[in-house]
C-alpha cells in the first residue's frame, strides 16, 4: 500500500518538491518538540482547555459559595449553642422591662435585681427566631462578636455624673432611681 504522499503525488494534487517541504516541516517539528518539550496545540485542544478552564472556574465559584452558606449556617448553630447555654431561666418576676425591636415597643417581665442589671448593663436581651432571651454581658460580648444583629438590648455602663452639661437647665435635680414609666 502506498503512502498517502505518494498518492497524493500519482494523482497529480502534489508535486515532489511541495512533498519534501512537508516532509522537512514535519521533521522540524518533531525534532522542535523533541528539543524543547513544546507541543504544537492544534484548535481542538485549545477549545478543550478553554472549556476545562471555564469548568474550573465555575466549580471554585460554586464552591465558594457553598463555604459561604456553610459558615453562616456554622455561625447560626454557634449562636443558637451560645444563648441556651447562656440564658437566664428564672427571670420572670412583676416589673416590666420595656425595649424597642424592629421600631415596636416590647416589653418583658422581668424581677427587680434582673430589671437593675439590665439598666446597669449587666444583662442584656437578644433574639432568635423572635424569641427573647436574657443573658449575661460575658455572653452578649461573644454574641456581638459573631452576629451584632441578634442583641436587641445592651445597655453599656456609663458614668452619667462626668457627662454633666454646664448649660443644663435641670443638672440640679436629680433623677430618681426608682422612676417607672
Amino acid at each position: 500500500m502506498a503512502s498517502l504522499q505518494e498518492q497524493l503525488m500519482n494523482s497529480g494534487l502534489v508535486n515532489k518538491q511541495k512533498a519534501k517541504q512537508a516532509q522537512t516541516e514535519k521533521r522540524r517539528q518533531a525534532k522542535q518538540k523533541k528539543k524543547k518539550g513544546t507541543v504544537v496545540v492544534s484548535d481542538l485542544q485549545k477549545a478543550v482547555q478553554e472549556k476545562t478552564e471555564l469548568q474550573r472556574q465555575k466549580d471554585l465559584a460554586d464552591n465558594q459559595e457553598t463555604q459561604q452558606q456553610l459558615a453562616i449556617r456554622a455561625a447560626h448553630g454557634k449562636l443558637i449553642q451560645m444563648i441556651a447555654q447562656h440564658c437566664e431561666k428564672d427571670y420572670q418576676g412583676e416589673l416590666d422591662y420595656h425595649f424597642t425591636y424592629e421600631n415596636k415597643v416590647k416589653r418583658i417581665a422581668v424581677t427587680p435585681s434582673i430589671q437593675q442589671g439590665l439598666i446597669k448593663g449587666a444583662f442584656a436581651i437578644c433574639v432568635l427566631n423572635d424569641e427573647f432571651y436574657l443573658i449575661n454581658k460575658e455572653a452578649a460580648e461573644k454574641l456581638r462578636a459573631i452576629d451584632e444583629s441578634v442583641l436587641v438590648a445592651l445597655h453599656d455602663q456609663t458614668d452619667h455624673s462626668a457627662e454633666n452639661d454646664e448649660d443644663d437647665p435641670y443638672a440640679e435635680f436629680a433623677i430618681p432611681d426608682d422612676l417607672m414609666w
